[in-house]
Parts: C-alpha cells; structure tokens; sequence
C-alpha cells in the first residue's frame, strides 16, 4: 500500500480526491488539445473527440454552415454501468479512485484546473468540484500556476484565431443534411502539425516570458492575434511567435477543403 504524505498533498490537492472533476464535468477541448493527444497516443480524433452544439456566441464554436448551429470541442464520455458517464481516458481505480490515463497529454482545461485568473489573482474557481478546503494557496507554486494559466490562455487564443478563419469559409456553405465534423477535424491535424514545426524553434527558456506578454493582453480582454503589430514587441521570440502563428493561420485557411468523407461511425455529439 501506498501512502501520499500530507506535504504532496498540500502541494497537489489533486492527491486526495476521487476524481470528481472527470465524470462531472464537461472537458473543453482547443485545437491544440486535439493534435496533442491524437499524434501521440497514435488515435484518429474521431476515437475520442465529441461535439457539444452551443447556441452561445463565443470565439471557440466553429461552424459547419450558414444555419445557425455551433459546436464546441469535448472529450467523449463512456457510460458506465450505473448510467453515470466518465472521461474517456479515465482510469478505474481501487477504492473508487479516478486517474488521468493520459496525464502527460491532458487537455489544456485539465492542466488548468481549477485555478483561473481573477484579475492578477490565481484563485480557485468558486464552481470548482474538488473537495472544500484541500487548496491551500499558500502552500503552491503560484508562479507555475501562473505560468499554466497564462499557456492556457495562449492556446484558446490560438484555437479562437483558428475558428475564425474557419467560420468564415464554412458560413457561406448551404445548410448541410448530414453533419460532417471530419474535414473540420482535418483542418486542426494540418494546421497544428505546421504550428509544432514553428514551436520546436521557440527556445525553451522563451516560453514563461511569452506567456506573461499574453497575460498582459488577455487580461484586459484581447487576443494579440486580433491585433496589428505596432513593432514594440519587448522581446524577439514573442514578437515572431506571433507573426508566425498568423502566417500559418493565413495559408491554412485559404487552402481550407470540405471534402465529403463517409464515417463508418458518426462521431458523438453532447447533449448539454
């Protein structure tokens, strides 16, 4: 038997819970979530991506036509026997224990969780599912968080930039009878395989400082991918991040295809 000591507890509340956070709640998903975990665990995206249809406007929903239906990405749920649904990639445990069986390529949301930014402040979200009182801010590397929070945000900004140059294309495509989310997940593949051979060249000792310049921004509310580069970057790599970043963004989006591919099996779609 093993037993986690009270100092790892303290530093990774995580430790102590049973995993609510993997059967209750929906897993938002970027597009960065999503190559990440096809291309290393070797899967299709249709083998663990489900589709949530949102009729909220927000710059993650992409669009597969001109009707008025939007989709958010998620991971897909196994029902269990007792009816209950859980995260695909969620391992059974003894003594009602859930783990992440992909725990080095959790989605963005997961690595997050359940801290956000509350306007400079790290703070546990007040809807959080994790047992009351196991997070103890003064016992944990606020500056690891902050920079986990802030590699969030870059990555749904990238992934709104990405939905938006394909929403413009889809929205002037007729109302399709059947759903097709593939060629829209092929869009993803293509676009973050480009966008890895770009991050491979970013030192790594850059990365902290990048994700602080883009805290700065959407803090206030902006993506820096929206805006026009006004030359006063602070640092190199930050400012060729982003000027790459949109290159690859342009070209994919104007080689965009809405190839008919028959599924031998329609992906899932949530029902919220």
């Amino acid at each position: 038997m093993v037993t986690i000591l009270d100092d790892a507890i303290r530093q990774s509340p995580c430790l102590s819970c049973p995993g609510y956070c993997c059967w209750q709640n929906i897993i938002n998903l970027c597009g960065c979530d999503v190559w990440a975990i096809a291309a290393n665990l070797h899967l299709q995206p249709t083998d663990f991506v489900a589709f949530a249809e949102l009729n909220d406007e927000n710059p993650y929903n992409f669009r597969l036509d001109s009707s008025d239906r939007a989709y958010c990405l998620a991971l897909n749920m196994k029902e269990l026997q007792d009816g209950s649904r859980r995260c695909l990639f969620a391992l059974d445990l003894r003594n009602n224990q859930v783990r992440c069986g992909i725990y080095p390529f959790r989605p963005i949301a997961c690595r997050a969780y359940p801290l956000a930014f509350v306007g400079e402040e790290v703070m546990v979200k007040p809807w959080a599912l994790c047992p009351e009182g196991v997070w103890d801010m003064k016992q944990l590397d606020l500056a690891q968080w902050r920079e986990e929070l802030g590699r969030h945000d870059m990555e749904f900004s990238i992934y709104a930039c990405i939905v938006g140059g394909w929403n413009k294309m889809a929205m002037n495509q007729p109302k399709l009878e059947n759903l097709n989310f593939v060629p829209f997940l092929d869009f993803l593949m293509n676009i973050y395989n480009c966008l890895e051979t770009v991050r491979r060249e970013v030192p790594a000792e850059a990365w902290p400082e990048i994700w602080r310049q883009w805290r700065c921004y959407t803090a206030r509310g902006l993506n820096p991918l929206f805006l026009k580069s006004n030359g006063t970057a602070r640092m190199a790599s930050w400012a060729w991040w982003l000027e790459n970043i949109k290159k690859v963004i342009a070209v994919a989006s104007q080689d965009i295809r809405l190839q008919t591919i028959e599924l031998g099996k329609s992906p899932e779609e949530i029902v919220l």
